[in-house]
Protein backbone atom coordinates (compact mmCIF):
# COMPACT_ATOMS: atom_id res chain seq x y z
CA UNK A 1 0.00 0.00 0.00
CA UNK A 2 1.33 3.53 -1.44
CA UNK A 3 1.75 6.11 1.04
CA UNK A 4 -0.89 8.03 -0.57
CA UNK A 5 -3.51 5.09 -0.03
CA UNK A 6 -2.60 4.58 3.91
CA UNK A 7 -2.98 8.46 4.53
CA UNK A 8 -6.56 8.48 3.08
CA UNK A 9 -7.15 5.05 4.99
CA UNK A 10 -6.24 6.49 8.14
CA UNK A 11 -8.07 9.56 7.82
CA UNK A 12 -11.14 7.66 6.57
CA UNK A 13 -10.76 5.63 9.80
CA UNK A 14 -10.33 8.84 12.21
CA UNK A 15 -13.76 10.22 10.58
CA UNK A 16 -15.20 7.39 11.48
CA UNK A 17 -14.24 7.58 15.42
CA UNK A 18 -14.97 10.78 15.34
CA UNK A 19 -18.47 11.68 18.09
CA UNK A 20 -21.58 12.68 15.79
CA UNK A 21 -21.72 15.72 17.69
CA UNK A 22 -20.60 17.48 21.09
CA UNK A 23 -22.12 17.00 24.16
CA UNK A 24 -24.60 19.73 24.72
CA UNK A 25 -23.84 22.32 27.26
CA UNK A 26 -26.09 22.11 30.78
CA UNK A 27 -28.98 24.12 31.37
CA UNK A 28 -28.55 27.09 33.33
CA UNK A 29 -32.57 28.04 34.15
CA UNK A 30 -35.41 26.48 33.16
CA UNK A 31 -38.21 28.09 32.91
CA UNK A 32 -41.42 26.97 35.41
CA UNK A 33 -43.91 25.03 32.84
CA UNK A 34 -40.97 23.60 31.35
CA UNK A 35 -40.30 22.21 34.81
CA UNK A 36 -43.46 20.69 35.37
CA UNK A 37 -43.74 19.20 31.58
CA UNK A 38 -40.24 17.70 32.75
CA UNK A 39 -42.41 16.04 36.05
CA UNK A 40 -44.83 15.00 33.77
CA UNK A 41 -42.72 13.73 30.83
CA UNK A 42 -40.11 12.10 33.42
CA UNK A 43 -43.23 9.93 34.83
CA UNK A 44 -45.08 9.22 31.62
CA UNK A 45 -41.99 7.83 29.62
CA UNK A 46 -41.36 5.12 32.33
CA UNK A 47 -44.63 3.24 31.71
CA UNK A 48 -45.15 0.63 29.45
CA UNK A 49 -47.27 3.06 26.53
CA UNK A 50 -45.55 6.56 26.76
CA UNK A 51 -47.98 7.71 23.82
CA UNK A 52 -50.97 7.13 25.85
CA UNK A 53 -49.82 8.18 29.41
CA UNK A 54 -48.53 11.48 28.28
CA UNK A 55 -51.18 12.42 26.12
CA UNK A 56 -53.21 12.25 29.32
CA UNK A 57 -51.48 14.95 30.84
CA UNK A 58 -51.50 16.73 27.59
CA UNK A 59 -47.99 16.32 26.02
CA UNK A 60 -47.97 14.71 22.72
CA UNK A 61 -44.53 12.18 22.39
CA UNK A 62 -42.90 10.62 20.10
CA UNK A 63 -39.88 8.64 18.85
CA UNK A 64 -37.06 11.76 17.74
CA UNK A 65 -34.76 11.23 14.89
CA UNK A 66 -32.08 13.66 15.51
CA UNK A 67 -31.61 14.42 11.87
CA UNK A 68 -29.82 17.93 12.81
CA UNK A 69 -27.36 14.98 14.56
CA UNK A 70 -27.00 17.98 17.37
CA UNK A 71 -26.92 15.25 20.00
CA UNK A 72 -24.66 12.38 20.88
CA UNK A 73 -25.48 9.32 19.04
CA UNK A 74 -27.32 6.93 21.09
CA UNK A 75 -26.11 3.79 22.06
CA UNK A 76 -27.34 0.11 20.60
CA UNK A 77 -30.82 0.03 22.61
CA UNK A 78 -31.54 3.59 23.22
CA UNK A 79 -33.72 6.08 21.47
CA UNK A 80 -34.84 9.42 21.45
CA UNK A 81 -38.05 11.00 22.34
CA UNK A 82 -39.27 14.04 22.08
CA UNK A 83 -41.98 15.86 24.02
CA UNK A 84 -43.69 18.91 22.54
CA UNK A 85 -44.42 21.55 25.06
CA UNK A 86 -47.89 22.99 24.73
CA UNK A 87 -48.95 26.77 24.95
CA UNK A 88 -52.25 27.58 25.28
CA UNK A 89 -53.33 24.70 23.50
CA UNK A 90 -50.85 24.64 20.38
CA UNK A 91 -47.81 22.94 20.29
CA UNK A 92 -44.44 25.86 20.07
CA UNK A 93 -40.87 25.81 19.47
CA UNK A 94 -39.79 24.37 23.17
CA UNK A 95 -39.52 20.66 23.27
CA UNK A 96 -37.99 18.24 25.64
CA UNK A 97 -36.21 15.04 24.17
CA UNK A 98 -35.12 12.45 26.22
CA UNK A 99 -32.81 9.69 25.49
CA UNK A 100 -34.78 6.18 26.74
CA UNK A 101 -33.52 2.55 26.90
CA UNK A 102 -36.86 1.16 26.29
CA UNK A 103 -37.46 -2.32 27.94
CA UNK A 104 -40.17 -5.14 27.67
CA UNK A 105 -41.00 -4.46 31.47
CA UNK A 106 -39.36 -1.02 32.22
CA UNK A 107 -38.53 2.17 30.07
CA UNK A 108 -35.09 4.17 31.46
CA UNK A 109 -34.78 8.00 30.74
CA UNK A 110 -31.16 8.02 30.42
CA UNK A 111 -30.33 11.45 29.84
CA UNK A 112 -32.95 14.94 29.41
CA UNK A 113 -32.13 17.55 27.12
CA UNK A 114 -34.18 20.84 26.53
CA UNK A 115 -34.53 23.11 23.05
CA UNK A 116 -36.22 26.15 23.35
CA UNK A 117 -36.31 26.97 19.32
CA UNK A 118 -37.59 23.41 17.52
CA UNK A 119 -33.81 21.99 17.43
CA UNK A 120 -31.51 24.90 16.59
CA UNK A 121 -30.11 24.32 19.93
CA UNK A 122 -29.97 22.02 22.83
CA UNK A 123 -29.24 22.50 26.75
CA UNK A 124 -28.73 18.82 28.99
CA UNK A 125 -30.85 18.93 31.97
CA UNK A 126 -29.60 17.40 35.28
Amino acid sequence: MNAHYRYAAVLCLGLLAAPATAKPPVCKVLPPDIKEAMRNMSFCMTVADPVAECGRTGMDVQVFGNDEGKLPNPSRGQEYWEGKIRHDGAAGTRRLVYLMTMGARKNIVERRYYTPDHYATFCQIN
